[in-house]
């Protein structure tokens, strides 16, 4: 153990951050560690976090035998838009972060090299290299959480752009003067099928499903299953009772500001009528908005990552139908959509993949 270099790695989300120590081979994570994050008290409280869960896991590994002086730095994975040369986070719409020097934050709190990049790129690298994208010349992968990301890897290499913003396809607009979006655009595919508009949507059908019981469940009422600005097809409203309901509302005792994505596919695999169509809903979201990238950039593999990706073949079933549908038929046959065999781990290692190929290889 001591012969090995080891990199720490951070992996910020919008809702949790996961921190883990690797080796210099970046095979499994000898600690892996995750917290919330306080995206609501700004950047100095989620620095402070992040640095905070990396001391913890820097302490426990030093437990386990591993010399200080051999964790050689850290590879940091930031959601929206990064300049990976300067380490500055140009914009972040889910954490209300601009133009932040990320990199410096983080490398004079730490007392060590620190790599930065988006998130997105680093789930998508983590799962090529050791995940369900292993062996694929194109691969994309579309990361699911509190937004949408996207990581997009050639023959080994992250393609970043001009500006570092390639692959946000969390931002690709699928419906005109749509649903508003954190990025202050209306329509995107993360207004529609990232974790938040889920759980978003689920709120909006249960208020709708009330509204209905006391208008008294009009099968007639306007509104149809593909109408992408009602949140409640019809035949879900009309055919539920009163007393009947949704379990949506119990698992949370009536609180519905505090539903989740992951109440919904719970709900849904319970076979829930109202999450089941939310979930088929987001699915065809989801796939309408990969078929545009399939169609794009023809990939051998697309691969879902994320907390969102957690709700498995609920989920890839229908979007595999979606894109098979609307994609080319060549394209589509091509290409293998796949889930992350890591939803929630493969950012931290690919961060720390990150760092070994920019510091330690000296190159990207």
């Amino acid at each position: 153990m001591k012969s090995r270099r080891w990199i720490l790695a951070l992996d910020v989300g919008g809702t949790n951050m996961t921190a883990g120590l690797f080796h210099d081979e970046v095979g499994e994570p000898l600690v892996l560690r995750s917290r919330s994050t306080p995206v609501a008290e700004g950047v100095g409280a989620v620095v402070a976090r992040g640095v905070a869960l990396l001391d913890e896991v820097r302490k426990e590994a030093e437990g386990a035998g591993v010399p200080p002086d051999r964790i050689v730095g850290a590879g940091i994975g930031v959601p929206g838009a990064v300049d990976p040369t300067r380490g500055i986070v140009s914009r972040a719409p889910n954490l209300a972060w601009n133009d932040v020097p990320i990199r410096d934050r983080f490398q004079e709190a730490l007392g060590l090299p620190v790599v930065v990049d988006n998130d997105a790129n680093c789930a998508a690298l983590g799962e090529w290299w050791a995940g369900a994208g292993r062996g694929s010349r194109l691969m994309v992968g579309a990361t699911l959480g509190t937004g949408i990301g996207g990581g997009i890897v050639r023959e080994g290499r992250v393609l970043r752009g001009v500006t570092g913003s390639a692959g946000e396809i969390g931002h690709m607009t699928i419906q005109l003067d749509g649903r508003s979006c954190s990025c202050g655009n209306r329509g995107c595919l993360e207004a529609y099928a990232s974790g938040t508009a889920i759980a978003q949507r689920a709120r909006e059908a249960l208020e709708e499903q009330r509204i209905r019981h006391r208008e008294g469940g009009d099968p007639n009422r306007a509104g149809r299953p593909d109408d992408v600005d009602s949140p409640l097809p019809d035949h879900v409203g009309s055919t539920l009772s009163e007393d009947a309901g949704s379990i949506l509302d119990s698992m949370v005792d009536g609180r519905w500001e505090e539903l989740t994505a992951a109440h919904v596919s719970r709900a849904a695999g319970a076979g829930d009528e109202l999450a089941r169509a939310i979930m088929a809903e987001t699915a065809r979201y989801l796939g309408a908005g990969l078929a545009g990238l399939v169609n794009v950039l023809n990939p051998d593999r697309i691969v879902l990552t994320g907390g969102v990706a957690l709700a498995g073949d609920l989920l890839l079933e229908p979007v595999r139908r979606h894109v098979r549908r609307q994609a080319f038929p060549s394209a589509a046959e091509a290409c293998v959509i796949a889930l992350a065999r890591s939803p929630e781990g493969a950012g931290v290692r690919g961060a720390a993949l990150t760092f070994r190929r920019e510091v330690l290889e000296g190159h990207r």
